[in-house]
């Protein structure tokens, strides 16, 4: 009866999303506000320049792997929507994933289909999907390296890894916390280190030389190199996009680069040394992306996808009260709609709001801070 009822879970689920997607066909014919992401149209252009034989990066902006472009090719030879029923799809899978997951680490039936319905019928989740983002795509590839992991396939964990950091460079954070759970926090090499490291780095370097050789320097720069040197001058919800936006006209200082990347480095690297134990991986590539996302140069609401995906497999060892998670959800929820409601009114309604979009961005910063600071207290192993 429960494997049942989570299957009609995930039916339900999977129905609620498609009707967003037929929705979305209106919506964008109706409202000035379009609900379909605009991302969705570059996946699609670059599909579309595939078919016809070309390189995907000859359409402006598309700046991700040629194997999202070979992904969204049905967009044009089927159905304009099939990416977003596709990204629907994966996000049920993910939900199944998690579920799975927790069965591994011994959770009982009623806690871990909780946090699979936390997943499944999360709100936020299911427009970002539903708007035609693809990073439930990159979402699903951790969950798969996590779970391969932690059935002690580590050569296949390697693979998996190595195909979610081409998809999307984020996850090679997660990297040294899966390193160092295998060995106590040595990082001398055992068996299972050299069999994770040598299957990841061997693939990693294939798809780069396999993806060179059709498309050349062009598929290094706007997938690798760009992200690594972005600086992204319009609004976004990131603690520095008001710092980058005075100094757009100016070459960045190596200061301005230290102040910007050492915190989130020192972090991500204490992390790793502090949740090194294999029991505690999903708890530190949770305060990992999280950290990441927070202390981003750059930050749009479809990266809290990547911690969000991972908070439902750490929510039966935290042991908060139900009143405290709720105070900081909202507040949470609260200081993001702050922000939004300035970026809509410099957006749409041409006013001159961007201090208090940057105010707004600081105090965000502040919330998700506190947020994760009280998770990491309350959880207990």
């Amino acid at each position: 009866m429960d494997i049942l009822s989570f299957k009609s879970h995930c039916i339900v689920a999977f129905l609620f999303r498609i009707t967003l997607v037929v929705y979305s066909n209106f919506h964008d014919k109706s409202f000035n506000v379009l609900y379909t992401d605009v991302d969705y149209k570059v996946f699609t252009d670059a599909a579309r320049y595939m078919v016809e034989g070309k390189s995907p990066f000859e359409r402006d902006t598309y700046r991700y792997t040629p194997l999202l472009a070979l992904l969204m090719t049905p967009n044009i030879l089927f159905h304009e929507n099939f990416g977003k029923i596709l990204f629907s799809c994966v996000d049920i899978l993910i939900g199944i994933l998690i579920k799975r997951i927790l069965t591994l680490q011994s959770c009982n039936n009623k806690v871990k289909d909780i946090c699979a319905l936390i997943w499944l019928y999360n709100p936020f989740t299911i427009i970002i999907s539903t708007r035609g983002n693809a990073d439930s795509v990159a979402v699903v590839l951790v969950m798969l390296t996590l779970d391969s992991f932690l059935r002690d396939k580590y050569i296949l964990t390697g693979l998996v890894h190595a195909v979610s950091i081409h998809f999307r460079l984020y996850p090679i954070v997660f990297s040294l916390s899966m390193y160092l759970s295998l060995n106590k926090g040595n990082l001398v090499p055992n068996k299972n280190q050299f069999k994770l490291v040598l299957s990841c780095v061997s693939l990693i370097i294939l798809l780069t030389i396999v993806n060179y050789y059709f498309y050349g320097y062009k598929y290094l720069y706007e997938s690798f190199i760009y992200h690594v040197i972005r600086k992204d001058t319009k609004h976004n919800f990131s603690v520095y996009f008001y710092m980058l936006y005075l100094s757009a006209n100016h070459p960045p200082s190596i200061i301005q680069k230290i102040f910007t990347f050492l915190p989130q480095l020192i972090l991500l690297l204490t992390l790793s040394y502090k949740y090194s134990r294999k029991s505690d991986l999903p708890f530190a590539m949770f305060t990992q992306a999280m950290v990441m996302v927070i202390y981003n140069s750059v930050l749009t609401s479809q990266y809290f996808f990547w911690y969000l995906s991972l908070l439902p497999l750490c929510l039966p060892n935290v042991r908060m009260s139900i009143k405290r998670s709720l105070c900081l959800g909202s507040i949470w929820i609260l200081s993001q709609g702050l922000w939004l409601l300035f970026a809509y009114l410099l957006e749409f309604q041409g006013l001159n709001t961007f201090t208090y979009i940057w105010l707004s961005s600081l105090l965000f910063f502040v919330v998700n801070v506190k947020v994760l600071n009280d998770i990491i207290i309350y959880y207990k192993y």
